[in-house]
Formats: structure tokens, C-alpha cells, sequence
């Protein structure tokens, strides 16, 4: 199944290519289809301080920050009541520039030693230097890179990888190499999220102080827009306390809701795992344990004729050619292998209270 990021992708270049973004007369930022950076035209201030208004022409070329390929595997598997999740990053043998930035944002929750909050206004300033330190400890990070967690705009925790170039300045995540050792984990089991990658470049500046305006507006939105899109796992579904599977299956159908739009899920397809979420939930909620969990095997089921292997939670093989063979392209083999582990751990979770309960 076709990405929506491949698509957005050449959509977005093409847009750049034939546009330009205008200011005042002369102002332009133009795409260089042959070196693949942007040409940044603007007014500015005449060095002589005598006048505010910006009549100078400059140029400024903006390296993005996309020349990269990256390919990362999502692992996530049960360890008592957390989910654990890795991920190996490699950046393809034809990738111009070395990836140093992997960035996850948004991520629901991540287990720490203590609570992180999930929101910029409750963090005390005070408190910003043992946040930072909590936050690094609760992540698994390789060698020569540093990982950080914040909030993230988006609510919940923004989890940033960089590699440490101050160390090692000529380096970093080179074309045709890989990495391991990133990871966490975390109370919230799996959804589908988007990280983002980001390249080495030169370090971008002006020689006065930068355009103003539109031009400027729209130097801003290139920049933020700066990153290579991947989908991976990432923790955005919380388990209820006390554990209701008719809850955490009514969440687990609204992520699934989000596939179809993200090009991971046949719409027609997403109609039939809707029927059998709904159902598995409401046989929960009517004490119906016994066609819950059949219609929740029947999920995994249809899951299984899709796509192979999909409990083998110590690979993250989405690639090979067996699996693209096996594959009908009704959903997507990351989106089959996290509902399927959302699935198994609903139905463990079930045993459990069950057996909890014969104990009593």
C-alpha cells in the first residue's frame, strides 16, 4: 500500500519546483530541482543602519534538511503490564547527506521514575533540570547520540534522538548504515504514529538579519516542515484502571479509525474491522466474555490472511519479499502487526481478570 507521505512528497516538490513565494518585489524562494536546495531572494537593511526600510537584494541558499533515506523497524513486546519498543534505524546507500535527528512527537506515555508531565504550563522552572534528567534516564539511547523528552505541542511527550556531532563532528548516521539501541517503554500499548528524520546540513544564516514579511512567513513554514516522514509504533492508546476491556477496545477501534486517511487501511477493509471491534466491545460490556473474545480471534484472523508472522513482536521485518508477497494490500503490515498486538493483550489482559477473579 502506497504511503500518504510518498505521495504528500511528490506533491510538495513539484509545488516548489514551479512556485515561488512572494514579499515585496524581488522577493522569491525558489527550488533548485539540481542541488535540491532553496534559493532564498529578499530585501534587506542597508549596512549603514540609515534607514528601516529594506532595500538591499540578498540571497541566502537553505539546505534542507530531506536529503536522506531513512528505513526504521518498529518492535514493541508485553513485559509484565508495560510494552517494550525499540527501534533500528538505518539510512539508505543512496542518501546524500548522514541522518542525525529522529524525533517521535507525539507519544501518549512512557514509563519513568516519575511522572512527566504532558503539558508545557505544568512544568514548574524549578523543576526543568530533574524533569530532563528523568526523561533521558527513561529512554534507551545509543552510543554517541542523546535523547530527550519534552512536551509535545500536540499534548503528550515529544521524544528526540540527536546524534552528538559536538563528539564526533564529521559523523553521523552515514548512507548504508545502521543503528540499533533506541527505545522505552511504556504503559500505553500501540498505535500508529509519524516520525520525523532529519539530515546533516550546513548551518543556515543571513548576513543581516533576515528577511522580513511574507517571504519571511514562508521560510518558516519550510523550515518547520523540515523532515523526513516515517510511520512507526508508538504508544497513543492508555489502558484503563481498573482494566475494562470494553474501554480499551472502543479506543483501539478509534485508532483504527485514523488509518484509512493515513493510507494504511482499505476503506472497505476498515468497514469490516469495525463491525468486529464494536461487536468484541459490546460483548464485553453485556459480562459476554466467551464472544468477545471470539470475534476478537476472528479479527486476528482476517489479520493473518493479510499478512504472516504477525506475532513474531522480536521482528520488525516489514520488508521482505515473503511478506510483500503474502499481502493484499487491505492494510498496511505495521497497522496489522500493531492490531494484532492490541488484540493479544486485550485477550491476555481478559484471562488474567479471569483468573484473578477464581482465585477470590
Amino acid at each position: 500500500m502506497r504511503s500518504i507521505f510518498s505521495i504528500v512528497g511528490v506533491i510538495f516538490v513539484s509545488l516548489a519546483i514551479i512556485s515561488k513565494a512572494y514579499g515585496l518585489p524581488g522577493e522569491s524562494i525558489v527550488f533548485d530541482p539540481t542541488s535540491g536546495n532553496y534559493v532564498v531572494n529578499y530585501l534587506g537593511l542597508d549596512d549603514s543602519g540609515d534607514s528601516d526600510v529594506p532595500t538591499i537584494p540578498r540571497q541566502a541558499i537553505f539546505v534542507p534538511a530531506t536529503k536522506i533515506y531513512p528505513i526504521v523497524g518498529s518492535v514493541f513486546k508485553l513485559r509484565e503490564t508495560e510494552v517494550v519498543y525499540s527501534y533500528h534505524l538505518s539510512n539508505g546507500s543512496n542518501s546524500p547527506q548522514s541522518l542525525i535527528s529522529f524525533i517521535i512527537d507525539p507519544a501518549s506515555d512512557i514509563v519513568s521514575s516519575s511522572p512527566l508531565p504532558k503539558r508545557r504550563q505544568d512544568i514548574a522552572i524549578s523543576a526543568i533540570e530533574q524533569l530532563d534528567k528523568i526523561g533521558r534516564a527513561a529512554l534507551s539511547t545509543p552510543r554517541n547520540w542523546d535523547g530527550i523528552v519534552w512536551t509535545s505541542d500536540a499534548g503528550g511527550l515529544r521524544i528526540a534522538w540527536g546524534y552528538s556531532l559536538l563528539k564526533t563532528p564529521s559523523a553521523g548516521l552515514i548512507a548504508g548504515s545502521s543503528q540499533d539501541g533506541f527505545g522505552f517503554s511504556s504503559k500505553d500499548i500501540p498505535g500508529i504514529g509519524v516520525a520525523q528524520f532529519r539530515g546533516r546540513t550546513p548551518v543556515f544564516g543571513f548576513v543581516d538579519e533576515g528577511p522580513i514579511g511574507e517571504i519571511k512567513n514562508q521560510l518558516r513554514n519550510l523550515r518547520q516542515n523540515n523532515f523526513v516522514p516515517r510511520n512507526i509504533a508508538v504508544p497513543t492508546i492508555a489502558v484503563p484502571v481498573p482494566f475494562d476491556a470494553a474501554v480499551l477496545l472502543d479506543s483501539i477501534r478509534a485508532e483504527v479509525a485514523t488509518w484509512p486517511a493515513k493510507q494504511l487501511l482499505d476503506p472497505a477493509y476498515a468497514a469490516q474491522l469495525d463491525r468486529y471491534l464494536a461487536a468484541a466491545a459490546d460483548g464485553y460490556r453485556h459480562k459476554q466474555t466467551k464472544t468477545c473474545k471470539e470475534h476478537a480471534e476472528n479479527l486476528r484472523q482476517m489479520l493473518a490472511k493479510e499478512h504472516h508472522f504477525l506475532d513474531h513482536d522480536d521482528e520488525d521485518n516489514e520488508d521482505t519479499e515473503e511478506h510483500k508477497r503474502a499481502t493484499r494490500f487491505t492494510i498496511d503490515r505495521l497497522a496489522a502487526r500493531v492490531l494484532d498486538f492490541d488484540l493479544r493483550y486485550v485477550l491476555n489482559r481478559m484471562e488474567r481478570v479471569e483468573e484473578e477473579h477464581k482465585k477470590r
